[in-house]
């Protein structure tokens, strides 16, 4: 059998490098770990409050910040995925192979998370301020975030959660922008570089080891936001 000789450079094969790959077997196992744990840690939270809300209250402000990030990690995920898949497209299209060593799904993905933990609370937190000043001017009722009324209403819990998520939709919109900028995207590929030989490594670190020690803190931080009434308006 004769190979295509762009497989045979000097007489020797390509062999393919092993890359990270988010939604294969072991990042969803990873993923599905990482969920538990991010509802441990609010469960542990709740366990030292004082004084501590009731498990409905908890229930609906917990549920709307595991929702919001659930968007916001499977819009990472998508921006993962579209990210790499372009620059592999665009380094094809130039003849430059088949992008090894370029950033791939697990870079963009920590860069991501990284913009999230960081500079996307204080932007979320502006964002909330902006949804709720115009739900202000409409005249909105019952959306004083963590007041559900007694007993505690779903029309205001879904009225709030819906104002979260434009705002944490807000949010990714201005983080996307972010990761325009190059600099952003070559610090994780620096930071990831060492681990890139291994990629199942890479999937826990990424989506695992990393998240916990970020989002555990965003978590922490947006719940205190979210759980009592909030002078946003």
């Amino acid at each position: 059998m004769i190979l295509p000789a762009e497989l045979i450079p000097n007489g020797k094969k390509i062999i393919p490098q092993p890359k990270c790959e988010l939604l294969g077997p072991v990042g969803l196992i990873v993923q599905s770990c990482l969920g538990l744990i991010a509802c441990g840690s609010l469960v542990v939270k709740r366990k030292y409050e004082h004084p501590k809300r009731p498990w409905e209250v908890w229930f609906f402000d917990v549920s709307k910040q595991l929702l919001g990030a659930a968007g916001v990690h499977l819009l990472n995920l998508a921006v993962s995925l579209l990210k790499s898949r372009k620059l592999m497209l665009v380094n094809k299209l130039d003849g430059e192979g088949d992008g090894d060593g370029e950033p791939g799904e697990c870079d963009w993905y920590f860069v991501s998370l990284l913009l999230d933990t960081t500079v996307g609370v204080p932007i979320l937190y502006v964002c909330l301020v902006i949804v709720y000043f115009i739900c202000d001017l409409f005249q909105v009722q019952g959306i004083n975030s963590g007041e559900y009324g007694n007993p505690p209403r779903f029309k205001r819990y879904l009225k709030q959660l819906v104002i979260f998520m434009v705002a944490v939709t807000m949010m990714k919109a201005v983080i996307y922008v972010l990761l325009s900028f190059p600099i952003f995207i070559m610090y994780a590929d620096w930071i990831l570089s060492w681990s890139d030989p291994f990629p199942n490594l890479q999937v826990i670190l990424v989506v695992l080891v990393f998240p916990i020690m970020l989002n555990c803190f965003q978590y922490y931080i947006v719940d205190n936001i979210i759980k009592s009434p909030t002078d946003l308006k």
